[in-house]
């Protein structure tokens, strides 16, 4: 897909989100933090929205960034929440010391302390492999 077919795709949607709001295109551009004439020009296709545009349009409407830019999946996060399958299998939750809570909180945050962690784990591992079962 080129360039002003994706502009023009994209403000398509821009348009059939602002009338599903019932919206005035310059409430549209108040709503996502745009100039009223940039606005107009995404709706048009001629540009695109800004980052911090679509990010205020999936954030206070609910997108999907999937749906707007890439035309898959439904417009709005909560159907495709309800469309989604539930988990086939449940796992119970596991009750974990304070201390490895703490562990798995960090390496969520950095992943180089996940990486080291992982390494020295594979190495135990395989200086003790009369351990496993």
């Amino acid at each position: 897909m080129d360039r002003k077919t994706l502009l023009r795709n994209i403000g398509e949607k821009l348009r059939n989100i602002r009338d599903s709001l019932k919206l005035e295109r310059f409430q549209m551009a108040d709503r996502i933090g745009a100039y009223r004439t940039s606005y107009y020009r995404y709706e048009i296709g001629e540009t695109s929205p800004q980052l911090t545009s679509l990010y205020r349009l999936g954030l206070s409407d609910n997108i999907s960034m999937d749906w707007l830019i890439l035309n898959r999946g439904p417009m709005r996060f909560k159907d495709i929440q309800a469309t989604a399958e539930p988990p086939k299998e449940t796992v119970p939750p596991i009750a974990l010391e304070r201390d490895v809570k703490e562990l798995l909180l960090h390496m969520e945050k950095s992943p180089l302390l996940r990486h080291e962690i992982l390494l020295m784990f594979y190495k135990f591992k395989e200086d003790h492999k009369e351990i496993e079962q």
